[in-house]
């Protein structure tokens, strides 16, 4: 009887290992699938498979999601920037609001970019594949957009807009397939710049995705992955530091004495930053249980929140303590 026991202990033991075999050639390990030295997560919190394998009910719940999705922002987009139609022409602003148009363009095709391609490893897609169909996708919906822009009778089709999304879906393909572009991350922020002391912009209608004056971009740089091993011990493996680039007094026209508004917005001031960031995957301790909370951990690492930081700009230099809100101290 005991052999019995022992022969069927045996033969579970072995066939749970052969499971776990096959699970292990059918997904990268958790090892294989990082970012830099971090652990990356899928959507659900997994890893992405070897070799494509198309699964049908996410793949059409992806389908259904990214039509969804475009529909509700082409009737948005209809109802604000498209009103009135014309014929199709192009107009270059490679200098409007100062460059941070152009650099919100290239933020946005990277995390179209991202999404699409996140959402893909859950239908079946293995990690290049994804990649590459997730850049596409996302570059194909912006490109959409600047179509329509050309169509627009307060726009056009901008050429350097083109190369900007471009750029963002090239930044999230380089991301993805090459371990040293890992240590540098997009990261946005925003805060109303009513809320910071700012002036917001009054010369028309804004949304979150243009409104230049509570909208800052950042890069973030993974200072310890970089350090050589001598030099890693005094570096926090937290402890990041970004470069910034925003714009003030983007379509603001001052209030006159008579109480109307001036016909002449004010001159738009740049501003250069550099500050303390923060890699939350580092800080935040992982999920055990659930797996989407560690995708929603990782997306932290999307945006910069306020810290440290050192501004440069046509306003001089200023150190904020708790940037963008208005602690600062004047040099």
């Amino acid at each position: 009887m005991k052999c019995r026991v022992l022969a069927i202990l045996l033969l579970v033991a072995t066939l749970h290992a052969r499971a776990q075999d096959i699970v292990d050639s059918t997904y990268l390990t958790r090892d294989e699938f990082r970012f830099a030295d971090d652990p990356r997560y899928t959507l659900l919190g997994g890893t992405p498979r070897r070799v494509t394998e198309i699964q049908p009910l996410p793949t059409i719940a992806l389908g259904a999601a990214y039509t969804g999705l475009f529909m509700f922002l082409n009737h948005h987009m209809s109802n604000s920037w498209w009103q009135r139609s014309v014929d199709f022409r192009v107009i270059e602003d490679g200098n409007y609001a100062k460059g941070a148009d152009k650099v919100g363009h290239t933020y946005t095709g990277y995390v179209a970019s991202t999404v699409c391609g996140d959402l893909l490893m859950e239908c079946g897609f293995d990690y290049t594949t994804s990649t590459w169909l997730g850049a596409a996708m996302g570059l194909g919906y912006m490109t959409y957009v600047e179509y329509q822009d050309g169509h627009g009778a307060n726009w056009g089709f901008s050429p350097s807009d083109a190369i900007a999304n471009t750029a963002g879906a090239a930044v999230y393909v380089a991301r993805n397939l090459s371990p040293f572009a890992q240590n540098f991350m997009p990261r946005w922020s925003y805060m109303p710049a009513n809320v910071v002391g700012e002036q917001p912009t009054n010369g028309r209608e804004v949304t979150v995705l243009d409104d230049y004056n509570a909208t800052t971009f950042w890069l973030a740089c993974n200072v310890h992955n970089l350090l050589p091993q001598s030099a890693k011990p005094y570096w926090p493996d937290w402890m990041m530091i970004s470069v910034g680039y925003g714009i003030r007094n983007y379509e603001v026209y001052p209030t006159l004495a008579d109480g109307t508004r001036s016909a002449t917005p004010l001159p738009i001031k740049r501003r250069f930053l550099l500050g303390i960031d923060y890699n939350w995957v580092k800080i935040i301790p992982e999920a055990q249980s659930m797996g989407f909370l560690n995708y929603l951990r990782q997306g932290l690492n999307y945006v910069r929140l306020p810290g440290p930081t050192l501004e440069f700009g046509d306003d001089g230099v200023r150190f904020g303590l708790f940037y963008p809100f208005a602690i600062v101290v004047p040099f």
